[in-house]
C-alpha cells in the first residue's frame, strides 16, 4: 500500500469550512496517526456553560477522519460510517487535544481509536469506522 505522499499537505488541506469554524487546529499527522487541538471559545458553549456535546463529537470525528485518510490510497477518500462515543468529563474552557490511531485498515473499511484530554484527564473517548471511497 504507498500512502499519501506529503502528510502535512494533506493537513493544510483537509480543513473544511466547518473545521475552520470550530477553530480546529492540525498539531501533527503522521501515517495511522493524527493529533488537532482545540482552544475552546466563547461559541462551544451550550446552555448550561459546558462545551457542548456535539463541538466534541466534531473534534473526534475530524482527528479519526484525519487518521484514517492518512492511511488511504492517493485516489481514494473516506466518510464516517458510524461512530460511538463515551463522555467522561465535562470541559468548561482552556484548550483540547484530540487523538485519532488507526487500529485497523481493511479492504473496505478503516477503523479508528479517538481520544480527547485536557490536563492529563480523558474527556471523551470514541471508536469510529470509515468507509474507503
Amino acid at each position: 500500500m504507498s500512502q499519501h505522499p506529503n502528510l502535512q499537505e494533506i493537513a493544510r488541506n483537509r480543513m473544511s469550512p466547518f473545521t475552520k469554524m470550530l477553530g480546529v487546529e492540525f498539531k501533527s499527522i503522521e501515517k495511522g496517526l493524527c493529533t488537532l487541538l482545540l482552544p475552546i471559545r466563547e461559541e462551544h458553549f451550550n446552555g448550561t456553560a459546558r462545551v457542548h456535546g456535539g463541538v466534541i463529537f466534531s473534534l473526534l470525528d475530524s482527528a479519526m477522519g484525519a487518521a484514517a485518510f492518512s492511511v488511504l490510497e492517493p485516489h481514494e477518500s473516506t466518510a464516517t460510517v458510524e461512530c460511538k462515543i463515551n463522555y467522561t468529563r465535562a470541559v468548561i474552557g482552556g484548550e483540547l487535544e484530540c487523538f485519532g490511531k488507526v487500529v485497523h485498515a481493511g479492504t473496505r473499511t478503516v477503523v479508528v481509536d479517538g481520544e480527547i484530554w485536557q490536563d492529563g484527564a480523558l474527556v471523551a473517548k470514541a471508536l469510529g469506522t470509515f468507509a474507503r471511497i
